[in-house]
């Protein structure tokens, strides 16, 4: 019984997997869903906030960014790193991710709406 114990202990202490962290620490304090920084995006842009959203896909070259899933009227949001700061594993694609950084406008083209983007300093893919 003792034997069955111990692997089962084994087994699930292997099982468990960590966050995949990418820069400094993602600040928790604060999260918003990037559908609740989408529906007043307005009040921040330019400033550092934490989101956290289901990661829709994944730069497949670089791996220098990731679109969140979000709803066709808030239009697309993603993270954007210099090619290089950052490489996200296109495994990331349906898992939930945080990242803490500044909120800027991404210009989408002359007869699309302009998006938002967040600059990240830090991402947290959890498993």
């Amino acid at each position: 019984m003792k034997t069955f114990i111990a692997l089962l202990m084994t087994s699930i202490i292997c099982s468990t997997q960590a966050a995949t962290l990418f820069g400094d620490s993602v600040d928790k304090a604060t999260v918003l869903p990037v559908t609740q920084l989408l529906a007043q995006p307005a009040d921040y842009l330019g400033k550092v906030v934490t989101v956290s959203g289901t990661v829709d896909s994944v730069c497949s070259k670089q791996g220098c960014w990731m679109k969140f899933t979000v709803s066709n009227e808030q239009g697309p949001f993603r993270l954007k790193v210099r090619d290089g700061d950052m490489v996200f594993p296109l495994t990331a694609k349906g898992k939930t991710a945080y990242a803490t950084g500044t909120l800027k406008l991404w210009p989408q083209g002359e007869d699309e709406p302009d998006a938002y983007q967040l600059v990240p300093t830090a991402v947290e893919i959890a498993d």
